[in-house]
């Protein structure tokens, strides 16, 4: 059975009522801080126990709750209740993302800021890396290294290659800021890595930062990525172009099921 949310927590949390004008938001915020001080995995309180420990309708606690899970931070199961979700990137890095196209963040700009983050991601994972780091990282360059006819197949190694390099470096926030470029990534890569010779070449390149890795030379390590991500840059802007505007990438946050004509369905909203 899971856990339920902590009561102490919930005396402190829920129990003043609100009198706030915009009830969604203070629920809101009151259901995250209880999420704050529940392990993943607890159940909370029932809706109608929500309703009558903040003073609130049903309709304003759905409305709350909707919004917490929409960001990853609750799982409604049907017929069970609502739970405290596991941690995970996935949903953290989307909102990242979603941000960087808010703001209509350049593609030089995401470029750049990668390049920043991902050299001292490695000077990390060069410090700290285990054993499991290492057979991981290992492995994905294999299947890379076998992918080098197939272009875009080898893509996918490519940007899993760099996740892993930043679990490596076992900062959480690192990872979570990486991670939340991974769905534009995707896209320019699969792009930009388009010929079986970028694909050798990138192969060659990601050994050698994986072998001063392995040395944990720190140094070297990160001046060979940050050789790397320059000419990646190089790779990507030709493809791509410089001042483009992320924004033009929002169908990879959310991509839709259309039928065609046929009747057949096809995934996302265009191309840029």
């Amino acid at each position: 059975m899971a856990p339920t949310a902590d009561p102490a927590q919930l005396h402190g949390i829920l129990d003043s009522r609100l009198y706030k004008p915009d009830l969604h938001l203070e629920v809101t915020s009151r259901l995250a801080q209880l999420i704050a001080t529940s392990e993943p995995g607890a159940r909370l309180p029932t809706e109608q126990t929500l309703c009558d420990r903040l003073g609130v309708g049903r309709s304003t606690v759905r409305e709350a709750i909707r919004s917490l899970a929409f960001i990853g931070a609750l799982e409604v199961r049907q017929g069970s209740g609502t739970y405290v979700a596991q941690p995970g990137s996935a949903v953290l890095g989307k909102l990242i993302g979603l941000a960087m196209m808010i703001h209509r963040c350049k593609v030089h700009e995401v470029v750049e800021a990668r390049r920043v983050l991902e050299v001292g991601a490695v000077r990390l994972a060069a410090l700290r890396h285990d054993a499991s780091d290492r057979q991981e990282l290992e492995v994905v360059m294999r299947h890379m290294a076998d992918a080098v006819a197939d272009p875009a197949e080898a893509a996918k190694y490519d940007i899993e290659y760099h996740i892993r390099l930043a679990r490596a470096s076992h900062n959480a926030v690192l990872q979570h800021l990486l991670n939340g470029m991974r769905l534009l990534l995707e896209v320019w890569i699969s792009r930009a890595v388009n010929r079986s010779d970028v694909v050798a070449s990138i192969v060659g390149e990601h050994n050698a930062v994986l072998e001063a890795i392995f040395r944990r030379d720190a140094e070297q390590a990160g001046q060979l990525m940050d050789e790397h991500l320059a000419r990646a840059a190089e790779r990507l802007f030709r493809v791509i172009g410089y001042d483009q505007s992320t924004a033009d990438y929002v169908f990879t946050l959310f991509p839709v099921q259309r039928p065609t004509d046929a009747g057949a369905p096809v995934a996302g909203s265009g191309q840029p």
